[in-house]
């Protein structure tokens, strides 16, 4: 349930353009996979490799990934559990809070950032600009942010329904575009290039005041599963995380308002309580990691038994 933010970008796509920092010709042209030929010959073979790069196959190893929503709660904790194992950073967020992140210890140097409002239909282009002057070929994208607002449907407007679908959907749809093509046209490919798209449990069950969100998780949900499919000429593996009642800042500024009522909201849990940000960025660490080479196209649930009863 982490909300993306809602500051201001630093500098429309045209003045990086200006400033020569974005290349138009290579993402304009049409586009035609090319085949994946790995190098290495089995599936057994790609695992020993990821996970003896760290001597732990459930370790994220040292990745270059591009982490969305990376300002605060969830998409820091990702960030953060991947800067444990080494991996190099691009943070993105629309509130230039980002900026400041990078400068904590734990990233060790490896962690760039880049303030970008993701409803910007120019936003992937501009991401996967800066993700190749700072990290070079990423391999890992982490589509994490997200926008949501409590409101009864009658009373959605044209512009709260085309910003949640922008940020939600659309959003993650181009930067999964732009991924796939810098992995098809590098001369030297990732390992094991993944995608994960943060979902929601609300895609799954059904609860007021949150139609046009639940449908863009919906969504995203079944993106992953076409994607994966398509996907698998590249040698991409992507997955969806949908998790349920998450704490974050932005869930204690709901519970501060009166808007969720922890309480009356884990009657419907087996486990009575809020899934840390970490324990979602552990999952996310593993779907990312040598041990799960054989995972793909799945929605993996993490919500307290929520769905069981």
């Amino acid at each position: 349930m982490c909300a993306f933010g809602t500051g201001q970008r630093s500098g429309h796509l045209d003045r990086r353009i200006a400033e020569g920092r974005v290349a138009l010709d290579s993402s304009e042209r049409p586009f035609r996979y090319r085949l994946f030929t790995p190098k290495i010959r089995s599936c057994q073979e790609r695992a020993h490799r990821l996970g003896t790069i760290t001597g732990n196959k459930h370790r994220s190893a040292a990745r270059r990934a591009v982490i969305t929503g990376a300002a605060h709660g969830l998409g820091l904790a990702i960030a953060r559990r991947f800067a444990a194992d080494g991996a190099h950073l691009l943070l993105v967020d629309a509130d230039r809070a980002v900026l400041s992140r990078v400068e904590e210890r734990e990233f060790g140097g490896r962690a760039f950032a880049v303030v970008e409002d993701l409803a910007d239909t120019d936003a992937g282009k501009a991401v996967f600009a800066e993700a190749s002057k700072t990290l070079g070929i990423a391999d890992t994208l982490i589509n994490n942010a997200a926008w949501s607002f409590h409101k009864p449907m009658l009373e959605v407007t044209v512009q709260e329904f085309d910003r949640v679908v922008a940020v939600n959907q659309r959003a993650p749809f181009f930067l999964a575009q732009y991924f796939v093509r810098q992995i098809s046209d590098a001369s030297e490919r990732p390992l094991d290039p993944v995608i994960i798209n943060i979902g929601s449990v609300n895609a799954l069950a059904g609860n007021p005041n949150l139609v046009p969100y639940a449908g863009t998780k919906g969504a995203l949900s079944a993106m992953t599963r076409a994607m994966a499919v398509e996907m698998q000429e590249v040698g991409i593996r992507i997955n969806t995380i949908s998790p349920a009642a998450v704490e974050t800042y932005v869930t204690k500024n709901l519970i501060a308002q009166g808007v969720i009522d922890p309480a009356k909201l884990f009657e419907k849990y087996l486990i009575r309580r809020f899934a840390s940000c970490e324990e979602i960025a552990d999952l996310v660490a593993y779907l990312c990691s040598g041990a799960a080479t054989y995972v793909n196209g799945a929605n993996w649930v993490i919500d307290g038994g929520y769905l069981a009863q």
